[in-house]
């Protein structure tokens, strides 16, 4: 029995694009995206037909502190832990502390342009999961030819 194999170069293209876009942020950008207290969440992204998902582990932020854009194919996620202080903490001092109060940073190229406006967003649990629907591609348009004849 044969399996058919199924070649989709764009996708390869894309995943390599994002590769090496997680590997030049790390070393070469100095701005807040890659300060030592910032971390780019893992990504897991599919599409179909009508739609591109992506899942992205946050964990430890409320969703209000969450901020999400689509710029030129681009989507950029940035979020922030912030630190909760009590009376309580100022009064004691930590024997260990390991927890850090930081923030996410993560631009990923998408395979298509969306419709940023009619996007959906749920975060669950440490999750956010996107719902991007793929814009309407502009169709070509067929233009007729009128055969002009001599001498009429």
């Amino acid at each position: 029995m044969y399996r058919t194999l199924r070649i989709q170069p764009m996708r390869e293209l894309v995943s390599m694009q994002n590769s090496m876009d997680r590997l030049l942020n790390t070393f070469f950008d100095a701005d807040e995206r890659t300060s030592f207290d910032t971390i780019s969440p893992r990504v897991d992204m599919k599409q179909d037909e009508n739609n591109i998902y992506v899942k992205m582990t946050i964990p430890g932020v409320n969703p209000d502190d969450i901020q999400i854009s689509v710029a030129e194919n681009i989507l950029t996620v940035k979020a922030e832990v912030k630190e909760e202080k009590s009376e309580k903490d100022e009064k004691s001092a930590y024997e260990i502390r390991e927890h850090t109060w930081s923030s996410y940073y993560r631009e990923i190229s998408l395979p298509s342009e969306v419709e940023a406006d009619k996007a959906k967003a749920d975060y669950e649990n440490g999750v956010l999961k996107l719902e991007l629907p793929k814009a309407e591609i502009v169709k070509p348009k067929m233009i007729s030819i009128n055969a002009v004849k001599k001498g009429s």
